[in-house]
């Protein structure tokens, strides 16, 4: 068994907080904030990481439940902020203040780090030169603010960009404040050379993973993101996800990692597959 520190994303559970793709039909479950840390607790999972976009902290019970969920020793706790698609490749400048009040309410709760998204897979065929001028400033603004508050921003490769340009653009900041989020399913569906990639990245700017397990439909190609690449069962998709973050665990790295479920694969479910990856994780991940 090993002990390495995982656990889940709420995203994983989209549909049971209302919402659905169009590859997916609306759940029968309903489940609020706590319905999800109790499913973390019920499998004896000490790191979650909280989707802003079904976060309702004006609700006490939330706010109750999540300040509960932090005092418990040894819990982790991270908001992950841009659902659907964060700045909109910096189209999207409204965008940030949203970012800003979640980085405020990231330092209230004492979290460590906020994970967010400069946009999504349909921002991936514009330039990256041309995004970034329209998000540097007010990132430079947004990553001074985290300096303050002493809460790291790990930026998820969210299909917009290929790893190493997207590490490129958070080096070319140069502040330890901002990392990388590294979403191995997305790094697939952008073309990045994964076994390339897990040799040659700098793992100390890595401040998060996200694992997923993804299968590549017939009319799919790698480096053209968007389409259907439904998540299936850990360790019977493309990404060999325990093998990949063994590789990065022995380069040194030693942050959290988070499951998160995307759109599930033809006859699967939620529940089952998390367990299924949680119980993948505890016997394939290597101690530390």
């Amino acid at each position: 068994m090993t002990d390495v520190r995982f656990g889940i994303d709420s995203f994983s559970f989209h549909r049971f907080f209302g919402e659905n793709s169009k590859w997916e039909v609306p759940a029968t479950t309903e489940w609020r904030t706590k319905d999800f840390i109790d499913f973390a607790r019920g499998h004896d999972l000490d790191l979650i990481t909280l989707q802003t976009a079904y976060l309702d902290l004006s609700d006490s019970q939330t706010h109750d439940e999540l300040k509960r969920w932090k005092s418990e020793e040894g819990n982790y706790l991270a908001f992950t902020w841009g659902h659907p698609n964060g700045f909109d490749g910096g189209k999207n400048q409204n965008a940030f203040k949203s970012a800003a009040e979640w980085l405020e309410r990231s330092a209230d709760f004492e979290l460590e780090q906020m994970r967010i998204v400069f946009g999504n897979h349909f921002n991936f065929d514009e330039a990256p030169r041309i995004r970034m001028e329209r998000i540097g400033d007010q990132l430079e603004v947004l990553v001074k603010r985290a300096r303050q508050l002493g809460v790291r921003l790990s930026v998820e490769n969210h299909a917009d960009f290929k790893v190493p340009v997207l590490l490129e653009l958070i080096n070319g900041i140069d502040d330890q404040y901002l990392g990388l989020c590294l979403d191995l399913g997305n790094s697939y569906r952008v073309g990045d050379d994964i076994n390339q990639l897990m040799e040659d990245i700098d793992t100390s700017r890595i401040f998060m993973i996200q694992a997923k397990e993804i299968d590549q439909m017939a009319d799919n190609v790698q480096g053209a993101p968007i389409g259907w690449w439904p998540t299936v069962n850990f360790g019977t998709g493309e990404i060999d996800i325990a093998k990949r973050v063994n590789r990065l665990i022995q380069r040194g790295f030693d942050g959290p990692i988070a499951i998160e479920l995307s759109n599930l694969g033809t006859g699967l479910d939620e529940i089952g597959v998390a367990e299924q990856a949680i119980n993948y994780l505890r016997a394939n991940l290597l101690p530390r």
